[in-house]
């Protein structure tokens, strides 16, 4: 009697093990459409040759297919200046593909940041960023989920030459008028003024309004006994091809030589 209803027990168990099988936890996806999801929901991305690519990837790699995304940002003017170069197009095999963002005249849009670097040979390295973001439509989104990437798009300036300027410095550091070279970021409204007091280049922006000026603190001159100095709190206009810089003051280790004013008559 014992032994049968042992059997018994074991029988009883055996059942309730395979009708818990049965039943799965949480929704059982068997939608096989092929959809797409990016693999991140932010990047940060170089301007390179007019355009930035974003990697994304979809369920299925069985046939090609493509997909249109749409661009936004915050920022005016951005979307007449980023624009999605066309839909993302998978190969049959592919599960990888690149939506690609083309850009054109950036002097036409304000940067979220412009940051000037010191390099070699008292030379600065000029860099803007524009913040921007690419969408999946819900029709398209897969299971992974991410339908929009917030994009951190940045370019290191190119320069060229565009001739010498007179800076008026004889209410600014030099206390005299100054002949300097001169160069423009390439597709920017950015300018670099090299050298001019023998010491640091710097570099300033020219709003896509047309006249305020933004000036980040640089070094511009050695001060033979308190050493480097730097231009900090500038406020600037642009008047026709005169940019007035408003020196909040001249800054060095020990303290401050109070403001100025430089005013430079570009080409």
């Amino acid at each position: 009697m014992k032994k049968f209803f042992n059997i018994n027990l074991i029988v009883l168990s055996l059942a309730i093990f395979l009708t818990s099988c049965d039943k799965t936890e949480g929704p059982l996806f068997t939608d096989t459409t092929d959809k797409i999801s990016f693999f991140s929901s932010t990047t940060s991305l170089s301007m390179e040759g007019g355009s930035v690519s974003i990697p994304l990837g979809r369920v299925s790699s069985a046939n090609s297919a493509s997909y249109t995304l749409s661009l936004t940002a915050s920022g005016v003017g951005y979307t007449d200046v980023f624009k999605m170069a066309g839909p993302v197009v998978f190969a049959p095999g592919e599960a990888k593909a690149y939506a690609k963002v083309n850009y054109g005249d950036l002097s036409l849009i304000n940067p979220s940041a412009l940051s000037v670097t010191a390099i070699a040979n008292n030379d600065v390295q000029v860099g803007l960023a524009f913040p921007i973001s690419v969408n999946i439509s819900d029709a398209d989104i897969s299971y992974g989920n991410k339908k929009k990437i917030d994009v951190l798009a940045s370019s290191l300036l190119e320069f060229e030459d565009i001739g010498n300027v007179d800076i008026n410095s004889t209410e600014g550091w030099a206390g005299e008028e100054v002949n300097a070279k001169a160069q423009k970021g390439k597709g920017s409204n950015v300018y670099k003024i090299v050298s001019p007091f023998g010491a640091g280049s710097f570099a300033f922006m020219v709003q896509s309004d047309g006249k305020t000026i933004l000036c980040p603190n640089q070094v511009i001159a050695i001060d033979p006994t308190y050493g480097p100095v730097s231009m900090t709190n500038v406020k600037g206009t642009m008047v026709g091809k005169v940019a007035t810089l408003n020196v909040g003051a001249y800054t060095v280790s020990a303290g401050s030589f109070g403001g100025g004013v430089e005013v430079i008559e570009l080409p």
